[in-house]
């Protein structure tokens, strides 16, 4: 409710402003009389805060313009609202006190309710009004504050510049943490899925709901916490815990486990999404938060040898998910390529790769990344050599060194690479590559055809040439061009003679070179092929 001082010198003023004024109604509180300016400034000064005064212009000792010009001197965070009191011949008075900040009166000759309640309702409302911009510019310095914070903390665990974000923690306590408190830093990496999302979302929207998951999974854990979007698909959580908590580590370290898991199990429940979490050690004060971002970013990228929606703690590091070399030995590529290249089984030795590279998990992801970089520009190069690309692997899928970076699994890396070299050893297959190389037995007979239609030609003759017998060929030919080879000979003839008649060529010469030394077996042949006779097809083509 908002408090009220009545401030007058005559009590029966005093009683009939309480009584005739609906204070409740208003949502108002009168919480203290005064009989003069003085004891009114006493009031608001020792008081937890005065809303709203009623004042006498005319009072003993101090009167309410003087009261009015000593509250403007005073240096309160929010200055009450003023309603004068006045008689009619006093309204040089009203004028002078609403330059001093009044905002209404009251005629002290008329203190009807009505009219006083419409004063007091009006004052009200600025009342309510001023908490709501006082609520807004509030939230408006607090969402600058957390921006800030955001942005510090952010340049901080990226190794950039924090300076500024470093002096503003001196000022500040609160971004950093009480004295009492130690930190755990969280890095959570979204994994890759070709699965459908559970709720459709633009990619910025899913952005702000996988940060709302997060907070909301462990506010209820963590009264104060970071939630910062480092990069695409990597988020950083900062949690302070009390350091002389009675909890004990173990209660802490199992609220920091329950809470990841509950991070987990919401984003693959409600976003369909699967993460992979590392958590930090604890750490003492804000001067190791960027060693101990890169400790938590270093185990959640142990997702690379684990499988979907894992949590990595410290002590992952140097045991269940850091295998030691075996006795695998070091694997040698070019086998593989020799193999590739001659077009012999080549899915044992890239067996043994993959064995091989299960073996490095002691290597950084971006060492073993490398890894698979210099493997496939040997493969790219096998391709080179044959005047081949990867397109012709890959369709208009684009090169694999674009993809192999986007790939957050090796069981993942390994399945698409063994599908990549399968179809690199079909295109790089000797015998594929000798049968696309030499001309087909149709073809063959086609070029024969084409050189030697103006001669004497036969099925035997083109049969020899080609080399097969003639019956083979015979069914080929009609397999392939959908005639058999006597009528596509003859439709070849035509089509030489029709592009002839076009010069000034006699018909029996053109008869001649053509392959058809009778000139009346010439107009049989183009009559039963076109319709119509050598000498009716010219006269139609002149018309």
């Amino acid at each position: 409710m908002f408090r009220v001082i009545i401030v007058d010198d005559e009590p029966l003023v005093r009683i009939a402003l309480r009584e005739l004024i609906a204070w409740e109604e208003h949502n108002c509180e009168v919480i203290a009389e005064a009989a003069d300016g003085e004891e009114a400034l006493r009031l608001v000064q020792q008081g937890d805060g005065v809303d709203l005064i009623v004042m006498d212009i005319h009072m003993p000792t101090m009167d309410g313009i003087t009261c009015l010009e000593e509250l403007q001197k005073l240096a309160l965070q929010q200055k009450p609202l003023i309603i004068v009191l006045s008689a009619y011949s006093e309204y040089d008075y009203v004028r002078k006190a609403f330059l001093l900040g009044a905002v209404d009166y009251i005629v002290k000759t008329h203190m009807d309710a009505e009219p006083m309640n419409a004063v007091i309702r009006g004052a009200v409302a600025q009342l309510v009004e001023r908490m709501q911009q006082v609520e807004m510019v509030q939230r408006e310095q607090l969402a600058q504050r957390q921006k800030l914070r955001e942005t510090g903390l952010i340049s901080l665990l990226k190794g950039m510049d924090a300076s500024s974000f470093i002096d503003a923690m001196s000022e500040k306590q609160e971004w950093t943490g009480s004295d009492m408190s130690e930190q755990v830093l969280a890095c959570i990496l979204v994994d890759d899925t070709n699965e459908s999302q559970a709720i459709e979302l633009p990619d910025d929207q899913t952005a702000r709901y996988t940060l709302h998951m997060i907070r909301q999974a462990m506010e209820g854990s963590f009264a104060d916490m970071a939630v910062l979007s480092m990069r695409e698909g990597e988020v950083a959580l900062l949690l302070f815990i009390q350091r002389y908590s009675s909890k004990g580590q173990l209660s802490v370290r199992n609220q920091v486990s329950e809470g990841m898991d509950r991070i987990v199990s919401h984003l693959k429940q409600y976003v369909n999404l699967s993460v992979s979490i590392g958590v930090s050690d604890l750490t003492h004060n804000w001067e190791g938060w960027y060693d101990a971002y890169q400790q938590a970013y270093q185990l959640a990228s142990m997702r690379y040898f684990a499988k979907e929606g894992r949590v990595f703690y410290p002590e992952h590091a140097t045991s269940t998910y850091q295998l030691e070399v075996t006795s695998v030995e070091q694997w040698d590529r070019k086998e593989l390529l020799r193999r590739l290249e001659a077009g012999e089984p080549w899915q044992e030795e890239l067996s043994k790769g993959f064995r091989y590279w299960n073996t490095l998990k002691t290597k950084s992801v971006m060492d073993i990344q490398k890894m698979y970089q210099s493997f496939l520009w040997e493969l790219g190069a096998l391709l080179h050599a044959r005047n081949l690309d990867w397109q012709d692997v890959l369709g208009q899928e684009g090169p694999p060194y674009e993809r192999l970076p986007r790939m957050h699994r090796m069981a993942d890396v390994h399945e698409w690479l063994n599908g990549l070299v399968s179809s690199l050893a079909f295109q790089l297959d000797p015998r594929r590559l000798a049968v696309q190389l030499t001309p087909r037995l149709v073809d063959k007979a086609k070029t024969y055809i084409d050189l030697h239609y103006n001669e004497p030609i036969s099925l035997s003759s083109v049969c020899e040439w080609v080399g097969v017998s003639e019956s083979h060929l015979s069914k080929q030919f009609t397999k392939e061009t959908g005639e058999n080879f006597i009528a596509y000979v003859t439709n070849i003839r035509i089509q030489k003679a029709i592009h002839m008649m076009w010069g000034g060529m006699k018909l029996f010469e053109i008869a001649e070179k053509v392959g058809y030394p009778n000139q009346g077996h010439f107009s049989r042949m183009f009559k039963k092929v076109t319709g119509r006779t050598p000498q009716q097809y010219r006269e139609d083509c002149r018309l």
